[in-house]
């Protein structure tokens, strides 16, 4: 059957200032509850897939809790559609709401999610929260994935201008995550169908990377990288070297169609 290869590398950390990481991953494998030492590289056998990066929040438990109960729900998706990958999250969502209300310290469990979905219809990017994806291009990074966040949010409806810098302290509330609330609500997961004539790279991350580097930043750093690996290490050494104040998960993404 016709599909996306994928392959590229990852690194999921707890930062300088953190002392536990509420970031998780998917990539070939689930990674979270700890800090990789270096850049892990991954090749992706299987025509159907989805990579992902989570930044849990309620609090140290609840927040590294939330992150890895969406990176490994997401894991054992069986239906590789936004249909299906959109249940995937609702039902994570009440998950964690019911986990919140059952222990008092997960209250307020809940975590960010953005990723690559690779299927049947193409090849998507989604998101909940203000974790990102990127498509690098032409010597150019242009973000895809459009935040849940109060800054979003104030620009969608004309009050803000667009801002490649750093966002502020002030903007950094969140307007949707998974779980994350004391009452229940309705997810509202963003698809984003990408088009691909040629292999393209992608870069997938939490905002402990967006939130340290600015978009020309990043670029500086990253485009005249040619390797995933050296990509990603580059990245993280980058946002350390601006402060590391919260966990970063970083994975730089090549994309090819197959069949």
């Amino acid at each position: 059957m016709k599909g996306f290869s994928a392959s590229g590398a990852w690194i999921c950390h707890t930062g300088k200032i953190r002392k536990v990481n509420e970031d998780a991953c998917l990539f070939g494998g689930t990674f979270s509850g700890a800090s990789a030492s270096a850049p892990m590289k991954v090749k992706m056998s299987d025509p159907q897939w989805i990579i992902a990066v989570a930044d849990g929040i309620g609090g140290h438990r609840a927040g590294a809790f939330a992150s890895r109960e969406a990176v490994v729900a997401l894991s054992m998706c069986d239906d590789f559609t936004t249909a299906g990958v959109g249940k995937l999250l609702q039902d994570t969502n009440v998950r964690l709401h019911k986990a919140g209300l059952a222990n008092p310290d997960l209250a307020g469990t809940g975590t960010t999610v953005c990723g690559l979905l690779a299927g049947p219809k193409g090849l998507f990017a989604f998101n909940v929260g203000d974790a990102r994806l990127y498509r690098q291009e032409g010597g150019k990074i242009t973000q895809i994935t459009k935040d849940d966040s109060v800054e979003q949010m104030l620009v969608s409806e004309g009050l803000l201008s667009a801002n490649e810098g750093i966002r502020p302290a002030t903007m950094h509330a969140l307007t949707q995550s998974v779980g994350g609330s004391r009452e229940l609500h309705v997810l509202d997961p963003h698809f984003h169908p990408l088009q691909l004539s040629k292999p393209a790279r992608f870069l997938i991350c939490t905002d402990g990377l967006s939130d340290m580097l600015s978009l020309k930043e990043m670029e500086r750093v990253v485009v005249p990288v040619l390797s995933p690996t050296g990509a990603v290490q580059t990245l993280f050494t980058a946002a350390m070297d601006a402060g590391g104040r919260d966990n970063i998960t970083v994975a730089v993404v090549d994309v090819e169609m197959i069949g």
